[in-house]
């Protein structure tokens, strides 16, 4: 890789005469050295490898399970609530039916309504119409807890009514709480409006008995510890948790409980806790319901990870029975494998190196043998490729170039001034590259970008091209626009991008005086920067309408002149170097000489 400015090699570019040889050993004598020196090591730690990644999923997977319960359990809770709001909202809307349009109905058919739409969750329900007159069902009562929501609950249903106009709100519930009274049960109260022809006709109160859906989520989930905490994180349920009463401790020293109040998003962790004067490990998973409440889910981890201690165990006993049989095996199979595989390495080696008639000769009738038939067949098939690739490119270039000398000479014989001077400037700007060091690929550019640097003219009009004498400063103007034409009829072609700067800038002039962009020295292209000094010193040494040509000691003098002002100082001393050495010479100006010369370069 080099420099484009420079031509010198790029800041850490490598060698590119052959990559380092690689020293292999054998593979006999590798197995040998392994069963001598390492013995069991490798087995013994590829079987500890095998442990740690199955502890790992395994963990993992006890990690997932556990948070999967407390998703389940949370989801259960949710079904069981939506679906007595759902009921209770038939409820309502049933009560509502019986209204019809009148303001009352008798306590008699409310009661009927209220008895044929619960069930053995809802402990109690009682209506009260905006009289304040009630009608209750159930035996449970209402705990002392729950008084002062029934007391607001008519107010609390107009309320509710109002934030839904034209349609019956649905139930809301608040948060669960324990009663005070024996046997002390875990409960929800919840109100629905009662709304018949738009018209608010009471509310339906009632006190959901939490207990027997906790039980019938949480029960059977007898290995693991559960409770729920509300949104204020306070507990209102638990199992396996006997140190805990619902509503008499928020659980703050639990870590746990604290990354939930920091995150209601569904995680698990590992966590320590005290206990008796002991530290005792647990992995806990929490996530929330649909109404924030957190669901909890822990349990110790010599619990949890018990089927990782029985998976450790089976492997190293599986390991063990391994290590016997890879010994016998390795013995084996070592000899026999080594000979077909050395031979198949080396014939691999040397077509890598460049060889590629070698072949693999294994005469195996296993996967070996057929690995080395596929590598030979492979081999014959790249062979005949590289060389059909190498004729092929040999003659797309040979196209390519013949087809950019054609329109070189196209260009040049428009104008019947400078017949040629596509082609000698190319000679010159070749030889400018080579002395500048550039790469193979950076000379092939400039080659095609010299040739084709006046390719703009086509679009110049013939009377201003063939022009005889002087141009006028209109005239003049319009010349001046070939550099971009040039650029633009060529920019379409992909692989013509980076040999435009050498059509557009070729004309600019280290001093900015120059055309179309009026670019300064180091911001001109070097690959412009070449053409330039080619461009005018064989402008100088041609004969024009408008000027003699000058000798070509008289030419090197101006080309030293122009140095710094309008040509790059380091192409011109390699410009010197080459005229130095007798590289740039007088010749007769024939079209066909010139390109049988060019096309050597």
């Amino acid at each position: 890789m080099t420099d484009r400015n420079t031509g010198a090699p790029a800041a850490g570019a490598k060698p590119s005469g052959g990559s380092r040889p690689i020293r292999r050993g054998r593979i006999v004598l590798s197995m040998a050295a392994m069963l001598a020196v390492v013995g069991l090591a490798p087995l013994a730690a590829a079987a500890w490898k095998l442990i740690d990644i199955n502890r790992e999923a395994l963990t993992t997977s006890q990690q997932e399970y556990q948070l999967l319960l407390a998703r389940s359990v949370s989801r259960e809770i949710d079904i069981h609530l939506d679906g007595i709001i759902a009921q209770q909202h038939q409820l309502a809307q049933a009560l509502g039916a019986a209204f019809g349009r009148r303001s009352r109905i008798e306590g008699s058919r409310i009661r009927r309504v209220l008895e044929e739409g619960t069930d053995e969750r809802m402990r109690y329900v009682r209506f009260t119409d905006l009289r304040e007159r009630s009608t209750e069902v159930g035996g449970f009562g209402v705990p002392p807890e729950a008084e002062e929501l029934f007391e607001t609950a008519l107010r609390y249903g107009a309320e509710l009514v109002e934030q839904s106009p034209g349609r019956a709100p649905q139930p809301r519930l608040n948060t669960p709480f324990e009663t005070s009274s024996e046997p002390r049960r875990t409960v929800l109260v919840a109100i629905s409006p009662v709304v018949s022809h738009d018209k608010f006709r009471g509310v339906i109160t009632t006190v959901i008995d939490f207990e027997d859906i906790w039980n019938q989520v949480a029960a059977r989930r007898s290995a693991h510890t559960l409770f729920a905490l509300d949104t204020n994180g306070i507990p209102f349920a638990s199992t396996n948790l006997q140190q805990v009463r619902p509503g008499e401790s928020p659980l703050e020293g639990s870590p746990l409980v604290q990354a939930f109040l920091q995150s209601r998003d569904a995680r698990t962790i590992p966590f320590d806790l005290q206990n008796a004067g002991a530290t005792e490990s647990f992995i806990g998973s929490f996530t929330t319901t649909e109404r924030g409440w957190g669901i909890f889910v822990q349990a110790r981890q010599e619990q949890i990870y018990h089927p990782v201690a029985n998976m450790i165990e089976s492997t190293l006993t599986w390991s063990l029975a391994a290590v016997a049989m890879a010994l016998f095996a390795a013995l084996f199979f070592a000899k026999t494998l080594s000979s077909p595989i050395n031979r198949l390495a080396a014939a691999s080696r040397a077509f890598a190196a460049g060889d590629f008639t070698s072949r693999a000769i294994v005469h195996s009738n296993n996967e070996i043998g057929e690995l080395a038939e596929n590598f030979n067949t492979m081999a014959s098939r790249l062979e005949s490729y590289i060389r059909k690739l190498r004729r092929a490119a040999e003659e797309n270039n040979e196209l390519f170039l013949g087809t950019i000398r054609a329109l070189a000479q196209a260009i040049d014989a428009k104008d019947p001034y400078t017949r040629g001077h596509s082609v000698r400037v190319n000679k010159y700007s070749v030889l400018l590259a080579r002395r500048l060091g550039l790469s193979e690929s950076e000379i092939q550019e400039i080659h095609v970008s010299s040739l084709l640097h006046d390719v703009g003219k086509i679009g110049i009009d013939d009377s201003i091209l063939k022009k005889p004498g002087v141009l006028t400063p209109e005239e003049f103007a319009v010349m001046k626009t070939h550099p971009v034409l040039g650029a633009n009829i060529m920019e379409p072609i992909k692989k013509m991008k980076r040999i435009l700067p050498g059509l557009r800038y070729h004309h600019e002039r280290c001093n900015g005086s120059g055309y179309p962009d009026g670019l300064k020295g180091e911001e001109i292209p070097l690959m412009a920067r070449i053409i330039a000094v080619a461009d005018t010193f064989d402008a100088m040494t041609t004969k024009r309408p408008y000027q003699e040509a000058m000798t070509f000691e008289a030419a090197v003098a101006r080309i030293n002149s122009l140095k710094s002002i309008a040509l790059d100082d380091r192409v011109v001393e390699a410009f010197n170097r080459a005229y130095s050495d007798g590289e740039i010479v007088p010749e007769e100006d024939d079209a066909a000489s010139s390109s049988d010369r060019i096309a050597a370069i």
